[in-house]
Parts: C-alpha cells; structure tokens; sequence
C-alpha cells in the first residue's frame, strides 16, 4: 500500500470509530464536579471516582440534542478510582462494546474520546490519538487498591476527560483514562471495572476490608529485631482497637506491633491496606505480632466496612 492510501484509510477508519463510540459516553457534572462517563451497561455509567464530588448533584449530559438527566452515584471504589453511577429509568443510549484487550503491547495506536468542560460550564465532545507508552502487571494505588494491570497512555487530557474510555483499534473500550502522577494519563482495565459492578449489584455497595485498628508506625529495637531475626525495620502498632471490630474479636492489644501478615514483613500502613481489599472480606488473615518481647499469631477474619 503506498503512503498516499494509507493515511486517508487510516483518517477515515478513526473517524469511523470515533463515531461509533461517541454515542456511549457523556458528560457528568456538578457544582465541582467534571468528567467523563461511559454507558457500561444498560442504565449503568462508569467514570472516574477522582473527578467526583459525592456531595454535588450529579447531572449527566447525554447529547446535544438531550436534556441532562440527574444520575444517582451508586457506589465508589477510591482505591481503584472506579465509580459507578445509575441513569434514571427509561433513560436510552447505546451501550458500550467492553473488552479485557489481553493482546496490548508497546506503542499500539488508541482512541480515547470523551467531554471538555468550558469556563461556562458547556461540555464540547473531544478526541485523541494516542499510544499505549507503559505496560506492566498488576500494581497498587496510593490508596492500596489493586489495579490489574498498568497501562500508562501516551495522551494529553483535558479538564472534564478523566473518566473517558480507552478506545483499541477494534473499537472496544478496555478501561477508562484518568489522572496518575505528574498529570500523566494511566488506564483502569476493564476488569476492575466488572469487578466493582458485579460487588454492587450482589451486595449492593463497594465493600471494604476493616480490622478495626488505630495504627501507627514505630521504630524496632535494633536488639529485638537481632534476637528475633526480624527483617523490618519498623513495624506497626496497635494504638486503639474498635470494640466487638474483627481485631478485637481475633484478641490483638493495644501496644501489639504487627511486624507481618501471612509470614510478609510489613512496615507501612500502605502495605497492610493492601491485604483489605473488597474480595478479602470474611478471609482469614494471619498476623505476627511482637507482644512482650516475643513473636506471637493471631488469626483475624477480616471485617467489612
């Protein structure tokens, strides 16, 4: 194929895609409140929980030639910036097609399209062409969710845009854009988007795993950590214990530093919020803890918040 085919076929077949998934997404807003939401399932719309105020009224702007709906925020995970929002009943729009794109590799071509929103409060459909710049396995937020995998998108958001879809060549939406460090744009796969949806309609919230403990990070003894063969060099105290909570049940104390959970040296808060993520509600977790000077295990089944 010569260079003077290919562009207009490759201009043609992004306008063409463009136009098909354009259809699924809308504008939400509110009094501080601007992003982008795809029409995930039939009456479901799915967006940025970072880009959300909860207090606001959230209305979504379906089209042009629609009114905006008020939509309802049926729950948030911030661990995994999903938030998920119900359209009123009788409310139609064409649903997204939705893929886990297990195929991504360095450098593919993506789309994402989604609502800009303007000084005046007036959302203007926006498109980009992008690359897939960053691929990696799973990794945690800062707020100790898991994201499963990382996809950093080599594309330029404007304000209103997290929460807009990442487009593959096949015209699926394998995750939503939204905001990492330093302004750059990473992806939340599908699938911990599914995995959120399918909490709420079976429990009908966003679980949390809860021990309820106050913690506090403390320096180890350099004695304690030598006649004990501890690796960390700091560990996790017990300061406060809510009564009847999954901690106060499994019999930890106040003063107990936790030094690991399930035989993993734990020295940061961040790494134990990483063993309470909603799938570990009602699972056991083991816990070694230094009390009185010695090494002891708790088993605590974690709660729910």
């Amino acid at each position: 194929m010569s260079t003077g085919s290919c562009f207009p076929d490759l201009s043609q077949d992004l306008t063409s895609l463009i136009e098909r998934v354009s259809p699924t997404v809308v504008a939400i807003r509110g009094a501080r409140s601007a992003a982008t939401g795809i029409h995930w399932r039939a009456g479901l719309v799915v967006t940025s929980c970072e880009a959300l105020h909860p207090q606001d009224g959230l209305m979504v702007n379906l089209g042009s030639d629609s009114d905006p709906v008020e939509a309802e925020l049926l729950g948030a995970d911030p661990t995994t910036d999903v938030a998920v929002l119900a359209l009123p009943e009788g409310v139609e729009l064409p649903v997204a097609t939705v893929a886990a794109d297990t195929s991504l590799a360095m450098g593919n071509l993506v789309v994402t399209v989604g609502y800009r929103s303007g000084r005046d409060r007036t959302a203007q459909l926006r498109s980009r062409l992008g690359m897939i710049s960053g691929l990696g396995d799973a990794w945690r937020s800062l707020s100790g969710g898991q994201i499963d995998r990382f996809i950093e998108v080599d594309i330029r958001l404007w304000r209103g845009g997290a929460g807009s879809p990442l487009i593959n060549a096949s015209g699926e939406v394998i995750g939503f854009n939204t905001f990492g460090p330093r302004r750059s744009v990473l992806a939340v796969p599908a699938s911990n988007v599914e995995r959120v949806i399918q909490q709420l309609q079976a429990r009908g919230k966003i679980a949390r795993g809860y021990l309820g403990l106050g913690m506090q990070r403390v320096q180890l003894p350099d004695a304690v950590r030598q006649s004990l063969n501890l690796t960390n060099q700091t560990g996790i105290m017990v300061v406060s214990l809510d009564a009847g909570a999954a901690a106060d049940q499994a019999g930890l104390l106040l003063g107990d530093i936790i030094v690991a959970i399930e035989a993993n040296p734990v020295e940061d808060l961040r790494e134990i919020q990483t063993y309470l993520d909603p799938q570990r509600v009602g699972q056991p977790l083991v816990l070694t803890l230094l009390r009185a000077g010695q090494l002891q295990e708790k088993t605590v089944t974690v709660g729910e918040r």
